[in-house]
């Protein structure tokens, strides 16, 4: 199998997947190990972490975890720790140092509140590690998905004023909205908020930018959405679906007669006292936002400019303060039916499956209203996660005992985070009496493994399985199965069948079935995500949908097997958007990723187009995008894909070696221009000199597309040109940016 040099984007969105549990987004850069020690990407987006099949949570293990706070025990008793028993306010503190030091976070910062009544608040990290300055509780940390329950509280409140019907169709508050698709006309508000809407995703093109608020987004959405199909029929099961809070954004300002965050602020913000969360429109440079970074490099803050599906920027404080409305306590913004139906289990009114689900039960914005571990102790919790390509996030409502917690970080992942604030709950309880030991060690938090002959009936399961994040091959055999990610195929995974239908990964941290529901053949995976020392998460989700096999007529496999290796790069994105950062410049036509009459995760229909084609509920088949190739009046081939558009590598000409020359910005596209770095340039000192009436940012990447220098983060001016490597131009149209050779 040919090694993927550039990155391939899957969707941005903050994607972008990974606990409320999204799939994929783009990459954010969390690192695992993989059962074979190789390392791999776990991706995660806007929203949210996804377990990866035969992929261990953490590396991480129970004896390190151990070691690690025992070393902090004398700096907090001394001599006497064993005598000694700490409070919840160090404990927490012990576990957060667990979080930066084990577990790959920059910074977190936590709160829980009761009754109205902060019981704890506290951070630990660095905001800046060149100027060693901390985070403090002040400190404001992007959301990202946690923001899409700001959106569902500004719907419920035109519910509750009578201004707007749950179950009403947007083409009745928004008749200009139209799509590609007959179907769309059937979509309700409901359906926006539960996930269930049939909208293909979110490709977020243009809308994770640092520092920078643009709201190209939200302005071309509806044109956008006018190009595409459907990929579902309206309210037929729920699929993550960060566009279709895009939408409910638009249908808010319709109703209100106001801007998105201007409506937050008056009826959201302001009443409750919020005084460090804001939207993108509303932050500048004096605010204090936590430090992200891509490794070692600090980046300007990283802005979500889709704000109902993720760009509401807080503080765990305020977060808490915001969740006290979910509860009885505190002022209210909702009436108490407006509540309750957020805590309805909407998933489960459209195909679903039976299987209890932990964290991922969808309610209306929330991503479980019968959360795991405390739905077990008889206890509800309703959570929503978030992930952005660097913050990450979660609260977590207690509506029964009036309680809130949050917790953000930079790094890291909203898994952790959910893990870490169901460790602040379970504490607390513990010491309310709440909770015991017992209670606790009580449930679950691993699959046994009893090693079984595997039933002739489930046999018929061999074969392909297609993921929104990866293809899988399953082969059967006597005692088990192995299977074979299709990103990977040197990695070959076994999984004991355990009895009961259920095939067990070593050590019981996932377990995989299988299930037919309504004609098509779905693998399921249930997976204990264990922080050892702080606690486990539970996820019991469709993980893929069997596909049959394809054989392609000559011509069509003879056009497609001409892209295969080739590296495709991205023109439309703007020059601050974190993709020219994050090693997301680009992606590579693979066919071997893919089974046969394949292309990732879409379906070959013709010599130009493979369309996406998966049933399948809760995150699998999550940013559906349709891929198409078009060659232009030169000869150059264009891929298009989730509302972005690249340039094949055949198409990309060797950078200029002239002393000095002018790139300039095509006037009508703005398209970003591309160049490779020749042998004879290699090691040359290029200089750009960027205009001062434009916009602009040029970014080097080495031949593995490892970024090298941008121009937008660093003010670096000069580089040597590395071998093999490629140059990007970036700004607004017609801008003009000098360069020198030397």
């Amino acid at each position: 199998m040919k090694k993927t040099q550039i990155k391939r984007i899957l969707s941005l969105m903050l994607a972008v997947t990974v606990m409320s549990t999204g799939t994929i987004c783009a990459n954010a850069g969390t690192t695992v190990r993989a059962n074979d020690g190789s390392e791999q990407n776990q991706v995660v987006g806007v929203a949210e972490y996804q377990p990866q099949i035969g992929v261990p949570f953490t590396d991480v293990t129970e004896q390190e975890a151990r070691a690690f706070e025992e070393s902090l025990e004398s700096k907090f008793y001394g001599k006497d720790s064993k005598e000694k028993k700490a409070d919840l306010k160090e404990s927490a503190q012990k576990k957060a140092k667990a979080m930066v030091a084990l577990y790959g976070e920059t910074s977190i910062q936590y709160a829980m509140m009761q009754d109205g009544k902060l019981i704890l608040s506290d951070c630990y990290g660095k905001d800046d590690k060149a100027k060693k300055t901390n985070v403090t509780t002040e400190t404001m940390y992007g959301t990202a998905s946690i923001s899409k329950m700001f959106l569902t509280t500004a719907v419920m409140k035109l519910v509750d004023r009578g201004q707007l019907k749950l179950d009403e169709k947007v083409v009745t508050y928004l008749p200009e909205f139209t799509m590609a698709d007959e179907r769309y006309k059937d979509i309700t508000v409901r359906m926006l908020l539960n996930h269930s809407s049939g909208i293909m995703g979110g490709g977020l093109s243009n809308t994770v930018l640092l520092n920078d608020a643009d709201t190209y987004y939200h302005d071309e959405f509806l044109n956008i959405l006018k190009k595409q199909h459907l990929n579902a029929d309206p309210g037929a099961y729920s699929v993550y679906c960060n566009d279709g809070f895009m939408l409910a954004e638009l249908v808010v300002e319709r109703v209100s007669g106001k801007s998105f965050t201007q409506y937050l602020q008056d009826e959201v913000f302001t009443p409750l006292g919020l005084e460090h969360t804001k939207t993108p429109q509303q932050m500048d440079a004096e605010d204090a936002t936590a430090g992200i970074y891509n490794e070692n490099d600090k980046l300007p803050v990283e802005y979500l400019n889709s704000i109902a599906a993720a760009g509401v920027y807080s503080t765990a404080e305020d977060l808490c303060k915001y969740g006290m409305t979910y509860t009885d306590n505190q002022e209210p913004l909702l009436s108490d039916a407006s509540i309750a139906a957020t805590y309805e289990e909407e998933a489960r009114k459209g195909q679903w499956c039976e299987e209890y689900s932990g964290s991922i039960n969808y309610g209306l914005g929330w991503d479980s209203v019968n959360t795991y571990p405390f739905a077990d102790y008889g206890i509800k919790a309703a959570e929503k996660g978030g992930d952005a390509l660097y913050t990450h996030g979660n609260l977590m409502v207690f509506p029964e005992q009036d309680m809130a917690v949050a917790v953000l970080s930079s790094g890291g992942s909203s898994a952790q985070d959910e893990i870490f604030a169901q460790y602040l709950a379970k504490e607390y309880f513990k010491e309310q009496g709440i909770l015991t030991e017992e209670k606790i060690d009580s449930v679950k938090n691993k699959y046994e493994t009893d090693k079984q002959e595997v039933p002739k009936e489930l046999e018929t399961y061999n074969g392909y399985y297609t993921s929104s994040g990866t293809s899988y091959k399953i082969k059967m055999t006597k005692t088990g199965f192995t299977l074979t990610n299709l990103s990977n195929k040197n990695t070959k995974i076994k999984f004991v069948y355990s009895g009961n239908g259920q095939f067990v990964y070593p050590g019981g941290v996932q377990m995989v079935s299988f299930m037919k529901q309504n004609g098509t053949k779905y693998m399921m995976l249930g997976s204990y995500s264990e922080l050892p020392g702080i606690g486990t998460a539970f996820s019991y989700v469709y993980a893929g949908q069997k596909s049959a096999n394809i054989k392609l007529d000559s011509a069509v496999k003879k056009a497609w097997q001409k892209r295969d290796g080739k590296k495709y790069f991205v023109v439309s994105e703007k020059y601050s958007s974190a993709l020219y950062v994050n090693n997301g410049i680009g992606m590579e036509a693979d066919l071997d990723m893919s089974q046969n009459g394949y292309f990732y995760n879409t379906k070959i229909v013709d010599e130009n187009t493979s369309v996406a084609f998966t049933d399948i509920p809760a995150h699998a088949s999550r940013d559906a995008r349709d891929y198409v190739f078009e060659t232009d009046k030169n000869g150059v081939e264009y891929l298009s894909f989730a509302g972005m558009r690249a340039i094949s590598e055949d198409g990309i000409k060797n950078l200029s070696s002239k002393a000095s020359f002018t790139v300039k910005i095509n006037s009508t596209t703005g398209e970003a221009k591309w160049y490779k770095v020749s042998k004879k340039l290699t090691n040359k000192k290029m200089t750009v000199v960027l205009p001062k009436d434009k916009g602009a940012m040029v970014s080097v990447y080495d031949v593995s597309g490892n970024l090298k220098m941008n121009t937008y983060i660093s003010g670096e001016k000069s580089i040597k040109l590395p071998k093999n490597g490629y140059v990007v131009f970036v700004g607004d149209k017609g801008a003009k940016i000098k360069v020198k050779i030397k």
